[in-house]
């Protein structure tokens, strides 16, 4: 009687303890997955790192650990690749990926995607997996690139020939012209894709209504920056003085091309064969008349 009392003391003994420990361990697996808030942005052509952590910190190096995008049967790498693991790693990331583990008994883990390219852009599953527990975490990826400096074709006289033009803008760039005291002006703008290499290109025609300087500015959102170019185009106030002139001028020459002329037969023909002056030859410019023409040519020069 008295073996099977302590025989049973054992036992419940026994049971309790491993109630302990089955109770600590399954609250030593419960974890969560911390990831950088902000996106990761990364220059087009460069290295980026996607960073996963354990939250509380502890050691992941027994854990299955796999990166994917959406179809965790085509991941962009896994660490401890389970053996009945049926998936695959994504052609486009082979050769491309390392994975970094120098603080991985901290929980703390990072990805590296090498040449990243627009194709890259996109959310990242950060997937850690234990015995009884697995959490994830999402990484945003977003590239940028900022393109040539625009250029606008121009003739020997200055005159505006060809639109802005720039390429090598990623996300999609915004174009803007500004004149000289800092207004939009509104103009058609064209944006395409061309590929992975020369990227977004941008054109857009000066606008039909600017003179004096405009200013075409393109700008990178994501990046806060922007690359301009300036013109200076020719005024249609100053367009409209060279007309006139040049216009008063030859009214000058022809003036006093007549004059002469008139001047010549008087004191030729008229004076010694007594004929008719032309009528052209009698006309005189009085002084008010002179005035008043001088007057209305300096308004229409300034």
């Amino acid at each position: 009687m008295i073996g099977a009392m302590a025989g049973l003391r054992i036992t419940t003994i026994f049971t309790f303890m491993s109630l302990i420990i089955t109770l600590q361990t399954s609250s030593a697996q419960r974890f969560d997955i911390k990831v950088t808030e902000t996106p990761v942005i990364a220059p087009v052509g460069s290295d980026a790192d996607l960073g996963c952590s354990l939250v509380p910190a502890d050691s992941a190096e027994s854990m299955t650990i796999k990166f994917h995008r959406g179809d965790p049967n085509s991941y962009v790498y896994v660490y401890n690749k389970n053996p009945y693991d049926p998936g695959s790693q994504d052609e486009k990331y082979k050769d491309r990926t390392e994975f970094l583990t120098e603080n991985i008994r901290q929980g703390q883990v990072t990805l590296k995607i090498k040449n990243v390219q627009p194709s890259d852009t996109g959310s990242y599953t950060c997937l850690f997996v234990a015995p009884n527990h697995y959490s994830t975490g999402i990484v945003e990826l977003q590239l940028a690139a900022i393109g040539k400096e625009p250029t606008i074709q121009q003739g020997k006289n200055g005159k505006v020939t060809g639109p802005c033009e720039s390429s090598g803008w990623y996300p999609e760039p915004k174009l803007q012209w500004i004149d000289s005291e800092g207004h939009i002006l509104e103009s058609e703008v064209s944006i395409t894709y061309i590929d992975e290499t020369t990227l977004y290109r941008v054109s857009s025609p000066v606008p039909q209504y600017a003179h004096s300087r405009v200013t075409c500015l393109i700008t990178n959102e994501l990046l806060n920056v922007k690359q301009q170019k300036s013109v200076d185009l020719p005024s249609s106030r100053k367009t409209t003085a060279i007309a006139v002139v040049g216009t008063t001028a030859a009214a000058a020459v022809a003036a006093a091309v007549a004059s002469l002329g008139c001047y010549i037969y008087k004191n030729s023909k008229y004076e010694a064969q007594k004929l008719t002056v032309p009528a052209l030859c009698r006309f005189s410019w009085g002084k008010k008349m002179k005035r008043v023409w001088l007057r209305k040519m300096w308004v229409w020069l300034w």
